[in-house]
């Protein structure tokens, strides 16, 4: 195999592994990062909502996902209960009103969302200064603040850092020493 079909391959498998987040240990992960938003106390009281948003053809990949982050030992995010949503997303205003109704605190795009429509929830997270977390990097690497990829069979924290101030999220020093932060 030359270099080009080595390099290939090993993108391949890259992007294979960082499609496979292992939910039970990138969710807790995920999660305490967002403790360490200096701002995290101001943003809200009671229970901490995640929205798992994706397309409505992606439903049965959403429930696999929430049945995976409610199998998971994370019950609490700081003391605050934690609450999975359901929410197929069909455009912003339909998102605004689950956003509202529901009171949340973050979006959760589930893997596999299209481009177009990870670009409209950061939209809308942006306008409502919500968490926006992903289990891949590429989402990160584009839009979203917070993310969570598979380095081996460890977590590894991903921060965007201009889209963290663009949803009012600074993170503590400790926090961006351990992760993979983006300019």
């Amino acid at each position: 195999m030359g270099v080009r079909g080595f390099l290939a391959a090993a993108l391949l498998t890259a992007s294979t592994a960082s499609a496979q987040v292992d939910v039970k240990a990138a969710l807790p992960v995920l999660l305490k990062v967002l403790t360490y938003d200096v701002n995290f106390d101001a943003r809200g009281a009671g229970p901490f909502v995640l929205l798992v948003v994706s397309d409505p053809g992606q439903s049965a990949d959403r429930s696999a996902l929430i049945g995976s982050l409610k199998d998971s030992s994370v019950t609490e995010v700081k003391k605050r209960p934690l609450k999975y949503i359901a929410v197929d997303f069909r455009d912003e205003a339909q998102l605004q009103g689950e956003i509202d109704k529901h009171k949340a605190s973050a979006l959760l795009v589930v893997p596999g969302t299209p481009t177009a429509t990870v670009k409209a929830l950061w939209e809308v997270a942006q306008d409502n200064q919500l968490y926006a977390l992903a289990l891949d990097a590429e989402t990160v690497q584009s839009f979203f603040p917070v993310g969570v990829t598979m380095v081996g069979d460890k977590p590894q924290i991903i921060i965007n850092e201009k889209s963290s101030k663009a949803v009012g999220a600074r993170f503590e020093t400790v926090v961006l020493r351990m992760a993979r932060v983006i300019q």
